[in-house]
This record gives structure tokens, sequence and C-alpha cells, in this order.
């Protein structure tokens, strides 16, 4: 998640060197053969850095235009193996709307990006993968995750252990509460009939991004990860405290859902 293309602090590098390996051309040959094993690549969200998110971003874009920036992204996954299904969910960093649940990404910020394996889905969202005749599949709940915020700093049990450094302890609550913003106010929502942020049933695999931390653990036979990201540590970021953990990706076998994480940052 949180790949922010078009940031000044966007870590190109890094996310080429990550390319190359699932590619299988970066790497020692446990990483190479590791790469070859890839089916699944989930984004969620903040593919870009956008435009007008916050006071004076402007002045922290390397690329200033919104559409410009989309452009450049997708060239990034065109360069993704046509034999990885790839997963692309927004953030509040995307270009629609800040209240949840948000939309798929619009076609028009798509553009002519065509690619068979790609699926945009909404923020959040509920994706069945490696379904067979013999095999059920496996339950992956994917959010964002802009509720993170209020919990690591509001939510008492998380802030004494770390707050932003717990992205474990953040997951678990949205599992026990069954919500992914069970406080009032902790996000912004499209209020409707249905409540999109229930968690109707524990899903297998709970995956999620935003804070800028990998981490990986389990609640309940959930495997709960969460992302990374590809940009480097900004000024606002320095002045809250954060100390985010970029270029590091976290990988799961599905068979014995062991999983690990890969740094490709330098």
């Amino acid at each position: 998640s949180d790949i922010h293309v078009g940031s000044s602090y966007f870590l190109e590098e890094d996310f080429h060197r990550f390319l190359s390996w699932i590619n299988g051309d970066f790497g020692t040959e446990e990483h190479r053969a590791l790469a070859a094993k890839v089916r699944y690549l989930f984004i969620v969200g903040d593919l870009v850095d956008g435009v007008g998110i916050y006071p004076g971003q402007e002045s922290e874009l390397k690329i200033k235009d919104i559409y410009e920036q989309y452009k450049r992204f997708f060239e990034f996954v065109k360069l993704i193996p046509d034999s990885i299904s790839i997963i692309i969910s927004t953030g509040n960093h995307d270009a629609v709307r800040l209240s949840e649940p948000q939309p798929p990404l619009p076609k028009e910020f798509i553009g002519s990006f065509s690619k068979p394996n790609t699926y945009f889905v909404s923020n959040p969202s509920r994706v069945l993968i490696h379904h067979t005749d013999i095999f059920p599949g496996l339950d992956v709940l994917l959010y964002h995750g802009y509720s993170m915020d209020y919990y690591a700093q509001n939510l008492e049990s998380v802030r004494i252990e770390g707050g932003y450094k717990r992205p474990d302890l953040l997951m678990r609550h949205f599992l026990q509460k069954r919500h992914l913003a069970p406080s009032h106010t902790s996000t912004l929502y499209v209020p409707g009939g249905k409540d999109y942020l229930v968690i109707e049933s524990a899903p297998d695999i709970f995956v999620t991004g935003h804070i800028h931390k990998s981490g990986i653990a389990n609640y309940r036979n959930t495997t709960m990860i969460c992302g990374s990201c590809f940009q480097d540590t900004t000024p606002f970021q320095i002045k809250v405290g954060h100390s985010p953990e970029p270029g590091r990706v976290p990988i799961i076998n599905l068979q014995t859902r062991q999983a690990k994480i890969l740094k490709f940052i330098k």
C-alpha cells in the first residue's frame, strides 16, 4: 500500500528494486524462487500522492498533475508479470471522495491502462482468492486504514503500547468490534441504509496500510497484514512524531499462512 507516486519523497529507486524482484531479476536465488511463486498482489490505497490533499502539499510534489501521477503509477503496474493478479483499492490520497466507503478508482484516472489481471475494488472491500473446485478459497478483507489515525491517538490500550508503532493492536481492535471505524467521528463516512464498514464475518486475511508501518500478526485464525509504503519520511510525519518503515513488503504463503516481510530499501 501507500506508493505515493508523484511525491517528492517517493522512493522510486526502492520501488524499482521491488519490481525487479517480482520479475525474478533481483535478490538471492531463494528470493528469486519466492518471487516466482507470487500469484496475488494487493495495493491497498494511496497509489499516488494526490493534489490538494493538505495545505502546502504542492511544494512537496514532484508531479503536480493528478492525471500524470496516475499515468506514472500505471507505467509501474505494467511492469508486473501477467501471471500475477493485481487487486487495487483506493485511499485518502486518491482521486475519489474522502468519505468511506470509497469507490474504486474512476476510469478517467485509469486512462488507457489495460491489463487483464488487474482488478479495481472499493475501500473497504472483500475479495475471494484462490477458489477452486476442491478449495473454497480465502476471504480477504481490504481496508486502507484511515480510521487508524483516530485509534492510535485516542484508544488508550493502543496508545500506551506504542500507538502508530502497533498496527497489530489497531487491526485486532477492528476485528474485536466487528467494525472498521467503531467510534463516531473516527472516520468520514457516507450515511445510508447499509453500513459497509461492518465486518459481518471474520476474514481469513485482513490487509490494511495508511500508517506506513509494516506488521504481521494473527488474531483468532485471521492473518493480519499491515503494508509499509514507498514514501520517505515527510516533514509532517516528523512534526507529529511518526517513524515510518518504508520499502517493506509483507508476503504470505497461502498454503501455510506463514508470512514474512521483505525489505527493498537500502
